[in-house]
């Protein structure tokens, strides 16, 4: 019996021996979080101080059906990061921006505007919000942020003092300052605006905003030289006869308010578009002449973009309702602007959510 019992212990250990190393377990490696990280350091808040273009004349309320772009789809598992300066060569995409998307594309308002709810129950054109929240988790109620003082100057300078426009910005029936009034303002804003994130988190992006102890200068920081900082108040409406949605200026004219927060703000990913990723080539639809700086009357230099050629786009630069983009020869050309013609894109680049209507405008 024992002589059997050891024979098997060794034919047992001689097919062991003849296993092929290809079937033994593999090693798993755990991904690296921090390479995962890298790709969206390029949300790094980069100061820009151009000045403002010029904007031409538009009708005041912009009817459009914008082509749809591919998803831009980010990782459900992204850990919050610091904001990250992303040290690069100056070939490279510097920030991530992000627009607001309408309420046209979303399935919360039936892709058409909120004010053709039949529960809505409130006026036919409204403020286009888009709530934020302290921590990145729904249903946990929103700040408010008391803007009086330094912070009212501001927004009195944004708005050129004018009485009429501050009127109706600090009402208590306009969206800002609904929940207490003025100065406590609500942490929102308004569709087709741009913003930063220093953080993405389980589909939240944690928003960059003002400093709060830092109160503005409107001559330096403003719609046309900060449009992630400013924004613009944004009316949304259904016109019944066209059945699209439409975005009216209100009633006072062009409106602007410091985006602001006195402490975290988070909003949901699914609610923001992304700036393509650059660098991008480009085809030209319409001939341009590049320029110097990001502004309409900044010096010509040599290059110029004819119908039909190709570039490539390194950096952008938004400005008010327009988006520059800088070649690779270091010029700047349109990408987008609102001209006699409605919404144009000057190349190929191009995006779903359009921006607010443009500033100067007639009434």
């Amino acid at each position: 019996m024992k002589k059997k019992i050891l024979f098997g212990m060794l034919a047992l250990g001689f097919v062991l021996a003849c296993v092929p190393a290809g079937l033994a377990t593999p090693v798993v490696v755990p991904a690296d979080s921090n390479a995962i990280q890298l790709y969206m350091q390029q949300t790094a808040a980069a100061a820009f101080t151009q000045t403002q273009a010029s904007i031409p004349t538009l009708p005041p309320t912009l009817t459009f059906t914008p082509t749809p772009r591919p998803t831009f789809t980010l990782d459900p598992t992204f850990t919050p990061v610091g904001t990250i300066v992303f040290s690069a060569p100056t070939r490279s995409q510097h920030v991530q921006y992000f627009r607001i998307k309408h309420d046209h594309q979303l399935a919360l308002y039936n892709f058409r505007s909120r004010t053709v709810s039949p529960d809505w129950g409130y006026t036919k054109q409204t403020p286009e919000i888009l709530p934020m929240f302290p921590i990145p988790k729904e249903g946990t109620g929103t700040i408010r942020t008391p803007v009086d003082g330094a912070w009212e100057r501001f927004i009195n300078e944004l708005n050129g003092n004018n009485n009429g426009k501050l009127r109706y910005l600090k009402s208590s029936g306009t969206a800002l300052f609904n929940g207490a009034g003025f100065p406590q303002m609500e942490s929102l804003t308004m569709g087709g605006n741009i913003i930063t994130l220093e953080a993405i988190s389980n589909g939240w992006g944690k928003v960059h905003t003002m400093d709060f102890n830092s109160p503005g200068n409107a001559s330096v920081e403003n719609y046309f030289t900060r449009p992630d900082l400013v924004h613009k108040f944004v009316l949304v409406s259904w016109n019944t006869k066209n059945k699209t949605t439409i975005w009216p200026n209100t009633p006072k004219g062009d409106i602007f308010y410091p985006f602001v927060t006195r402490n975290d703000v988070w909003v949901q990913m699914d609610r923001l578009e992304p700036f393509p990723i650059l660098p991008m080539n480009v085809s030209v639809v319409i001939t341009q002449d590049a320029r110097k700086e990001p502004k309409a009357d900044s010096e010509l230099i040599s290059a110029r973009l004819e119908e039909g050629k190709t570039a490539t786009i390194i950096q952008y630069h938004p400005s008010a309702s327009d988006v520059w983009g800088q070649l690779q020869n270091g010029g700047w050309v349109l990408l987008f602007s609102y001209t006699k013609d409605g919404p144009t894109y000057f190349t190929t680049w191009s995006m779903a959510t359009m921006p607010p209507n443009p500033p100067n405008f007639s009434e």
